[in-house]
C-alpha cells in the first residue's frame, strides 16, 4: 500500500512539473490554484510538497519572460510626451480666469 501511495505521489509530482513547464511555455499566469487545476491535483498536495510550492512562488514573483501582455510597454518617449502634456495643461489652467465657483466669497460690509 505504501508503494502505491508513493507511486501516486510521484505521478502527481510529474503532472505538477509538466503543468509548470506548460505555463512557462505558454506565458500564462502562474499561481498555486492555476497550477493545481492544470495538473488535476488538490492545492493541499502543493502545500504538502514545499519544493513544488516554493518553485511556484518564485515563478509567480518573477516577471513574465515574454513580456506582460496586458498592454503596450511604456517607452521613454511616451513618458516624456505625457509629462509635456501635463505641463502644458498646468500652464493652461494657471492662465485662465477663475469661474464664479472658484471666486472667494466676500462678506458685505
Amino acid at each position: 500500500m505504501t508503494k502505491g501511495r508513493q507511486a501516486d505521489s510521484a505521478r502527481r509530482r510529474q503532472r505538477v512539473i509538466a503543468a509548470i513547464n506548460r505555463a512557462l511555455a505558454d506565458g500564462t499566469e502562474i499561481s498555486v490554484s492555476g497550477i493545481a487545476r492544470a495538473a488535476a491535483v488538490d492545492r493541499t498536495f502543493l502545500y504538502r510538497h514545499r519544493d513544488l510550492l516554493e518553485k511556484i512562488h518564485v515563478l509567480e514573483a518573477a516577471p513574465p519572460a515574454n513580456g506582460d501582455n496586458t498592454g503596450p510597454a511604456d517607452t521613454r518617449a511616451s513618458l516624456q510626451a505625457d509629462l509635456l502634456a501635463a505641463h502644458e495643461r498646468a500652464v493652461r489652467l494657471n492662465g485662465r480666469r477663475p469661474t464664479t465657483r472658484e471666486t472667494p466669497v466676500r462678506s458685505a460690509r
